[in-house]
């Protein structure tokens, strides 16, 4: 099945007390490729080492000559490996300078293991991003995922046009996509 390139825009989003409008180019990286660290059973934080595969490769090689990427000033990429592979890509078609951000992570689940990954998530979507008190499991909340997102976001507040090379549900927080393809490229305007 062959990629197509998706560009959603979004709305302003206001967030609190904030001054600063940026607009925000969001790219989710490519297809990560797991086998070899399932493997040697990395857990946790372990898995963010992940490459991208083949099909990852090619997907960030096409999402790179994206015409809007170039009217950015800045890339500003996530610190696991399947970002930072997919922005360097971006990097080398658009020469822009990068930056990266341990806070842009993926959302994080404080179990380990694929079954609670994928409950944990389940339970994100039914309680609209929230931690119930008698949660079986823990994990990030929405609140938490934007309120590290716009830490991170405050140190470029000088910049008006940023690419942020980010994972799927860290982009859900700021855009109303239920699915984000690897590699998609969703423009958002936000108050920092």
């Amino acid at each position: 099945m062959q990629m197509e390139m998706q560009l959603m825009v979004c709305g302003l989003v206001v967030l609190g007390q904030l001054d600063t409008k940026m607009k925000i180019i969001f790219l989710r990286h490519g297809e990560p490729d797991y086998c070899e660290l399932e493997e040697h059973s990395y857990t946790g934080f372990g898995i963010d080492l992940a490459p991208l595969s083949e099909k990852g490769r090619q997907q960030a090689q096409k999402l790179s000559t994206n015409p809007l990427l170039p009217s950015a000033e800045i890339i500003i990429s996530s610190s696991v490996t399947r970002a930072l592979e997919t922005a360097f890509y971006v990097v080398c078609a658009t020469g822009l300078p990068l930056r990266v951000e341990p806070l842009l992570h993926e959302w994080q689940v404080y179990e380990s293991g694929t079954d609670n990954f994928e409950k944990a998530r389940t339970m994100f979507l039914e309680n609209k991003g929230e931690l119930l008190p008698n949660s079986p499991i823990q994990y990030e909340t929405a609140t938490e995922m934007k309120s590290r997102f716009l830490e991170c976001m405050a140190k470029y507040r000088d910049y008006q046009t940023v690419i942020v090379v980010t994972h799927n549900m860290l982009m859900r927080q700021f855009v109303p996509n239920e699915k984000i393809d690897f590699c998609q490229v969703i423009e958002c305007e936000l108050e920092i």
